[in-house]
């Protein structure tokens, strides 16, 4: 079938064309599972957070993970968030860059700290002014955003990020205590030059700083019902404070357009609800790593009973194993405020014999209903019902706006009845190759599927290899996930808000190298899983403060896409640096063609993460897939039905980037089974139009190669042909 250029039929020529296809202009809504437009258009978002180091304050000093200050690291009520994710003049060229890149859903982390960090109900109104200026940047450049309450095993406090430092003051924890008496391992005090522990951070979530504050959050009436603040039930006032806290940041955000919704809680864990003992930690749903003393034991570490706690280290086939056992807290600290005492004696979960010995009175206390012995349920009980609290109140200050929700890292969406808040509810899962993240390998041999490892299938079943396999690992997981949402949540949206591949793979030798060959095979198979699904995602993530040595500055993470580190090498001469310095990022998009290729500079692994794709689509989306090796991409879509025309537009629009098809049309090959097109290399966009009077009849195939890419192929095994 020959092609229609849309130059040669001007009476199909559309005002759309004007914009890029990757730039979000208009208000999103949704139509059950996909993200529309303001035409109705089906909407296939992707871009990035920011940032990992914006879970960490910018002053008094910076905040890296690696860093310690007697002094200034336990002032948690002094402490500014202002110029995360990076300082505002800045701010155009990264956000021209992302624009350059096709990666403008920007998922914003903004820890619970960093906005009430100074006292309950004393907002930082500073750090959301600064919030304001950044958010309101973002229209130029086409970005919507949604906040991210971001935390990570409750708080800085306890090796993460999240909470502020006076929720453990409130709960009677002494945060100075916690790493002598193991409540927590955190970075800044436990580590030490080459600690080659950079991974046992999400150990905190077995501690028992994390687990108290997460079972007090959701279940302190529950559970803890002894325990009350300033007259009010520790619950109650956590859950409150929170709650009013992002009600407020939306009330100062709630004029500006990049703003699509508010996140509820970044990797929300449950903490000890729903254990069936507190014997020991179940080594499938939690990383046993390092130190690891079972639940008992930190309760009477928490209290200054010295234990025996086993240390486990990296084995296969099972993650860990255990190494040797030493003997924690012999100074026999505790890790409660002076005049308390561990809430969980108190309740009766556990005590000290007469031999001074640690016993529990009911291991299965936090599995039921103390009062009515049902047995409990965490995102029945307390996850979802609090949830729909959370988004009633955010909503209520904007209706329009979208809540994003994920569930427990790892596991199935929370189910949602009919009961439940509804409105605008958006399904936001996280994923990563779990195995090759923890053991920071990847060779594009073999890969295991660490979610059916998770279920009980065997080693042999779970194992992928090679680039394919890899790729059919990854399809069936992202497929699994999106399932689980659309089963239990209803017809919702589906954003993946986090997916993303370590940059320290294989004992970092692409640093020394440059040869980033795997992390790009890894990458195209994580992406090509999402895309084959036709989910919208945000990578994780853009950092401006990465380095080769630190990474991102958070627990040895290393995962940005971005690294300053880049642009040094590529602007060494002063000529290069007076010529980006000069680089118009104010304009409009239409005005940067010839700077996109500079916009490259500090980018990596970007033959993988830029790729092409329908961004808006005239239709429901039926396939997407780019082939990172021939450089073809093929989107096919069935388009709307004729009677729904006359609110819909006859319109998809593709992003196709420079970096992989350069900017000339005589370098882009373009076939389509039906229907006309333009491409527009100003704006790296293609946009194709179908006649409403076949609409509905049948699908579209829209086929694109390089030419280039064509002619250099030895094989030339694709062609243009319409399928």
């Amino acid at each position: 079938m020959v092609t229609t250029h849309l130059e040669e039929d001007p009476k199909v020529r559309s005002t759309e064309a004007a914009a890029a296809a990757h730039e979000w202009t208009s208000n999103i809504t949704h139509d059950a599972q996909w993200f529309t437009d303001e035409h109705g258009r089906t909407l296939l978002m992707r871009g990035v957070n920011l940032c990992g180091s914006s879970k960490l304050p910018t002053r008094p000093y910076p905040g890296s993970t690696h860093l310690y200050d007697e002094k200034l690291f336990w002032d948690h009520r002094g402490v500014s968030f202002v110029g995360r994710p990076f300082p505002l003049n800045d701010a155009p060229m990264h956000f021209a860059r992302l624009r350059a890149w096709g990666l403008t859903l920007v998922r914003l982390l903004i820890p619970w700290e960093s906005i009430e960090h100074a006292n309950p109900g004393e907002y930082d109104e500073e750090y959301i002014d600064y919030l304001r200026e950044l958010i309101g940047m973002m229209p130029a450049y086409g970005i919507k955003c949604f906040i991210d309450p971001h935390q990570d095993t409750w708080s800085r406090f306890s090796g993460g990020s999240g909470a502020p430092g006076w929720t453990f003051e409130i709960a009677g924890m002494d945060i100075r205590a916690f790493k002598e008496t193991g409540a927590a391992y955190v970075h800044n005090t436990n580590a030490v030059p080459g600690d080659p522990l950079p991974m046992v951070w999400p150990t905190n979530y077995t501690k028992l700083a994390s687990c108290t504050m997460f079972t007090l959050f959701f279940a302190g009436d529950t559970f803890a019902p002894k325990h009350t603040y300033q007259g009010e039930s520790i619950q109650q006032f956590l859950t409150n404070s929170f709650i009013n806290a992002f009600q407020h940041l939306a009330s100062r955000l709630v004029d500006l357009e990049a703003v699509i919704g508010f996140e509820f809680m970044n990797e929300p864990h449950p903490g000890y609800i729903g254990l069936d003992t507190l014997k020991a930690f179940d080594p499938i749903v939690n990383l046993i790593f390092g130190d690891s003393p079972t639940p008992l034991q930190c309760f009477a570490l928490g209290e200054g009973v010295p234990q025996k706690v086993g240390v486990y280290i990296k084995s296969w086939p099972f993650p860990t194993k255990k190494s040797h056992m030493r003997v924690i807290n012999e100074n026999k600290r505790s890790a409660w405020l002076s005049g308390t005492s561990c809430i969980w004696r108190q309740h009766g979960v556990w005590d000290i014999n007469n031999k001074g010995k640690p016993i529990l009175k009911n291991s299965s206390y936090f599995s039921k209903d103390p009062k009515t012995g049902n047995k409990v349920d965490f995102y029945r009980d307390f996850y979802v019902p609090f949830v729909n609290k959370y988004a009633q109140a955010i909503q209520k200050v904007n209706p329009d706006w979208f809540c994003f929700v994920e569930p427990l890292a790892n596991e199935a969406s929370p189910v949602y009845s009919d009961t439940d808040h509804h409105h605008n509810m958006v399904f936001a899962p996280h994923w990563y190759d779990l195995n090759c993240v923890f053991y920071k390998k990847f060779d594009g041999r073999i890969t295991h599927d660490v979610q059916a490892l998770q279920n009980g299938v065997n080693v042999i079943s779970a194992t992928y290899f090679g680039r394919n396999g890899a790729k059919k690992n990854y399809r069936g997981q992202i497929k699994n996930i999106k399932k689980s949402g659309l089963n239990n949540m209803g017809q919702k949206p589906c954003v993946l808000g986090e997916v993303g591949i370590p940059m320290d793979l294989n004992q970092r030798a692409a640093f020394m190298s440059g040869d980033y060959t795997n992390h790009i095979h890894f990458m195209d198979a994580m992406i090509n899983a999402l895309e084959v699904n036709l989910v919208n995602f945000t990578l994780w993530n853009y950092d401006i403060c990465n380095d080769d040595e630190y990474g991102d500055h958070w627990n040895g993470e290393n995962f940005s896409i971005f690294s300053p580190k880049l642009i040094a090498a590529a602007i060494a001469s002063e000529e290069k640096k007076e010529d980006l310095a000069s680089l118009d990022t104010d304009e409009s998009p239409n005005t940067l063609c010839d700077d996109i290729g500079r916009l490259h500079d500090g980018g990596r692994v970007l033959k993988a993460a830029i790729r092409p794709y329908a961004s808006k689509v005239a239709g429901t989306p039926e396939k997407s897939e780019f082939n990172i090796d021939t450089l073809e991409y093929v989107f096919a879509f069935k388009p709307f039905k004729k009677q729904e025309d006359r609110a819909r537009t006859t319109t998809t629009e593709l992003y196709i980037p420079h970096y992989h098809y350069g900017s000339t049309k005589a370098n882009l090959q373009v076939d389509a089974s039906a229907g006309t097109w333009e491409y527009n290399p100003e704006t790296q966009s293609l946009y194709h139009r179908y006649d409403s009077s076949n609409g509905g009849e049948k699908s579209i195939t829209i086929r694109i190669n390089s030419a280039e890419a064509m002619k250099s192929n030895a094989n030339n095994s694709f062609n243009c042909t319409v399928m």
